[in-house]
């Protein structure tokens, strides 16, 4: 038992230590994010706890996660990190800042002095408040860190060629974000004459023609953040900063995938019209197919927009279709048992069925728990009427509906079309009257 432990142990490593960030509500976190990249972003792939006597979290990596890349931190400054089989790294972070204690391996030293390096300028954008130190230094900044950023990177050389590969496409991208993070957190750089040659060049000749910058795990935000900067702050324009980049994004399944990424993130005023506008631009097949998913969970959400359908167990375990209830008006309660607005409304509900019974309407309770044997005690001993399904906060419910919070009343008229998403409540009468005008 004991060799195999040690078997065990050594395919794995850990990672140690403090982070010193609040959260933006004051509280102090209660666990930290360790993440993977993943389509331009961050993956959660674990969630260890910050013990509350010491402030220290601990996290054991298996091997998928060793001789890669990872990240740690929390909420918006996470920090790359690289081991090696049978390793112990300890960091301290927080405010911008981190160090790398323990067995510190070369490819986590090229860290370590990056950080180090980079310090002033992180300064700017990572601190509580960062964006009221003088722009004067911020500028002064970009002057002394360009070369200093650009032989570091050309100097890496820790005889991992896969790694010093990666970090030198990384690092330089990583400054760029950590030059804009000031701009996107608040400070104020001066008026548009005032702007360092270094921001003015960039704004000028970027162009976003190389794709491959949606393998970083902060490519999507540092085009969000460019698009803010350039148009919304500096050229002064109307909008969103993120949706106005993308015509100038100039590789075309780079700039598709920006293109779902700001749809899929809500990042737009008009998603609808927004979809219709980019879907020529699409260039793979899973852009494609992505669009179209996007297109229908849009028209779905207004009205007049065609329902998604979905499928779900009701309490003997007897799939139940939306579309079932064509040539019916349906409403649809999504509740939980833990929803205490969710029993309140119970009463008004249920008079509600009886009122339009006999009627062409149908009335389906769909819960987002995901312990069905409570919800089930809960719908038989209550003697809950009406149609009950379990979703288990899985299906269309939550990825295409996206509904995360509750209670939530969905009507669809006769023809599965969607009157309202988010519908009167039944103890609300204009919910009686909108029903009425759809039968």
């Amino acid at each position: 038992m004991a060799t195999m432990s040690l078997t065990a142990l050594a395919q794995s490593a850990t990672i140690t230590g403090k982070f010193k960030k609040l959260l933006p509500n004051g509280a102090l976190a209660e666990s930290m994010l360790i993440a993977k990249p993943e389509n331009a972003d961050l993956t959660l792939i674990a969630e260890p706890k910050i013990d509350k006597a010491t402030k220290t979290f601990n996290a054991e990596l298996s091997a998928s996660d060793l001789d890669v890349i990872r990240y740690v931190g929390m909420y918006g400054e996470l920090y790359p990190f690289y081991l090696h089989k049978g390793e112990n790294l300890m960091i301290d972070a927080g405010d911008g800042a981190i160090t790398y204690s323990g067995k510190v391996s070369k490819e986590n030293k090229v860290f370590a002095d990056w950080y180090k390096m980079i310090l002033p300028l992180r300064k700017y954008g990572y601190t509580p408040k960062g964006y009221a130190l003088p722009s004067e230094g911020y500028v002064k900044l970009l002057d002394s860190l360009e070369k200093p950023v650009a032989d570091f990177v050309q100097n890496i050389n820790t005889g991992n060629a896969s790694f010093d590969k990666q970090v030198k496409y990384l690092l330089p991208y990583s400054y760029k974000f950590d030059v804009l993070v000031p701009i996107a957190t608040g400070l104020n750089v001066g008026t548009k004459n005032e702007y360092p040659p270094y921001l003015v060049n960039w704004f000028k000749n970027e162009t976003f023609s190389d794709k491959q910058i949606w393998t970083l795990p902060i490519g999507f935000n540092l085009m969000q953040y460019f698009g803010f900067a350039k148009h919304i702050i500096y050229n002064n324009e109307q909008g969103i900063g993120g949706q106005l980049l993308v015509p100038d994004i100039a590789d075309k399944e780079l700039k598709a995938d920006f293109a779902l990424a700001q749809a899929e993130k809500g990042a737009t005023f008009d998603l609808l019209g927004y979809l219709e506008t980019y879907r020529s631009s699409m260039v793979t097949e899973k852009q494609k197919a992505k669009m179209k998913v996007l297109e229908a969970r849009a028209k779905m959400r207004v009205a007049g927009g065609d329902w998604i359908d979905f499928s779900y167990p009701d309490l003997n375990g007897k799939m139940h279709h939306l579309s079932e209830n064509l040539g019916k008006v349906v409403l649809i309660d999504v509740w939980a048992t833990w929803c205490k607005p969710c029993l309140d409304e119970l009463p008004a509900l249920e008079a509600m069925e009886k009122a339009f019974e006999g009627k062409n309407v149908t009335f389906i309770s769909l819960s987002i728990d995901t312990d069905k044997a409570k919800w089930k005690q809960m719908v038989e001993s209550k003697k809950m009427s009406g149609l009950h399904l379990f979703s288990n906060r899985k299906g269309p419910i939550a990825e295409d509906y996206e509904l995360e919070t509750v209670p939530r009343y969905m009507l669809f008229d006769k023809n599965g079309k969607t009157v309202a998403i988010d519908a009167p409540r039944p103890s609300d009468p204009k919910l009686t009257e909108l029903i009425n005008s759809k039968l």
